[in-house]
């Protein structure tokens, strides 16, 4: 076998040729170079003569061809030819007659054309080797992120539709009572909720003093729309080292505290009582707003066991960011319904959570043995006496909740 044997053939117009073609379109090859070697940085030090050369890996390869397409019908094959080098689609496939099938881009070109040349149109081409990948950078969506920062943003319009809704100028200090109760049983709830899962004893102390001093001056606060919302907050916000570190737990009591009675409405029978009211109402969605977004904002950090615990805590918020927003005015509804969304996509998004399944157990095991056999080890063993209140761990028998084994 000769080395013209060895080289690649093209489909010229049903004739196999000596050539080159890219995404299929054929061209003849007048000439050929190929650039590559290694990528390497050479440290020269003092008093010293040998250097140091760092291998950075191998170049990207280059292969420069000098080709020609001609004929009667040079300018169609010209075109098309030009089509396929600059087409939007990047990286395509190469077939170069010296070094095989190649993965390439076009990264520079020139065409000449003259007139002693009749017939001919001649390209200058660089080509750059494209290994199997994304022609474009791929956009990883960071679900956490986007809800945090939907969370933001729904705070900040909490507290700007607050400012506009709460109105305690020249309020009697009886009139602003009923906001002030709502305020106290709120901090009182989220104390209440949230002290049992703090392990750490500073931010329990902190999440304490804030709420003590909410409660102290909760009288001054219900006057002061811009702060009083941000104190409350704060009681939660204090408390970085628990949430990063069971963030299911503080969710799960942020909730809990969302259902915390704020006091009866009062009857609006005077004008006093009735702007008493509308800050009353206006008090109330700002806290439980307010509780509600924060939970939200740990949804996409939680450890589900399962993706029905997941759907299930998932759906829980929505109801309440739905119900905020179905009393937001323009204000705060966009911000509201938009975390609402994210909070769906996020949540259980992408993550592998096991799933709830049903297992049937006729003759009565141990629970070791039983949580080997589903899982290849013993670390399943207390949920599944927990999650069907197994009485004795040596007699585990008939339909039982376990965790699938897939995920």
């Amino acid at each position: 076998m000769t080395w013209r044997e060895d080289l690649r053939r093209v489909d010229f117009a049903g004739r196999k040729l000596i050539g080159a073609s890219f995404r299929g379109k054929p061209f003849f090859v007048e000439s050929s170079e190929r650039s590559g070697g290694r990528r390497a940085v050479v440290h020269e030090f003092p008093f010293r003569n040998d250097p140091f050369v760092e291998d950075l890996g191998r170049k990207a390869r280059t292969f420069r061809v000098d080709g020609y397409v001609i004929g009667d019908d040079y300018l169609v094959q010209k075109d098309v030819l030009l089509a396929a080098l600059e087409a939007p689609e990047g990286p395509g496939e190469l077939v170069h007659p010296y070094h095989g099938v190649r993965r390439a881009i076009c990264v520079n070109l020139t065409v000449r054309e003259s007139r002693a040349d009749g017939g001919m149109a001649m390209f200058a081409i660089e080509f750059a080797e494209a290994p199997t990948q994304g022609p474009v950078p791929v956009v990883a969506v960071d679900p956490a992120s986007q809800v945090a920062a939907g969370a933001d943003a729904a705070v900040t319009a909490t507290k700007s539709q607050f400012v506009q809704r709460y109105n305690p100028s020249g309020m009697p200090s009886f009139a602003l009572a009923s906001a002030s109760g709502a305020l106290t049983s709120a901090s009182a709830g989220l104390g209440a909720t949230l002290s049992p899962i703090v392990s750490v004893t500073q931010e329990l102390s902190a999440m304490t003093a804030q709420i003590n001093t909410i409660t102290a001056t909760a009288s001054s606060l219900v006057r002061q729309p811009d702060a009083v919302l941000d104190a409350f907050r704060s009681a939660i916000t204090v408390l970085g080292s628990t949430i990063a570190a069971a963030p299911g737990p503080v969710m799960d009591a942020l909730v809990d505290a969302y259902a915390v009675p704020l006091g009866n409405l009062v009857a609006g029978t005077t004008p006093t009582r009735e702007r008493e009211l509308v800050n009353q109402v206006a008090m109330i969605g700002g806290l439980r707003s307010i509780v509600a977004i924060e939970a939200a904002r740990l949804a996409p950090l939680v450890p589900f066991e399962s993706i029905e615990a997941a759907q299930s805590a998932r759906d829980a918020i929505a109801e309440l960011l739905e119900e905020q927003a179905a009393d937001a005015g323009d204000t705060a509804y966009p911000a509201l319904v938009d975390l609402r969304a994210q909070v769906l996509r996020a949540v259980p998004g992408a993550n592998d959570f096991a799933r709830v399944v049903t297992v049937s157990r006729r003759v009565a095991i141990p629970s070791l043995l039983l949580s080997y056999q589903l899982y290849g080890s013993v670390d399943q063993e207390a949920d599944i006496l927990a999650r069907n209140a197994v009485r004795h761990p040596g007699f585990v028998a008939g339909d039982l909740k376990v965790l699938s084994s897939d995920a």
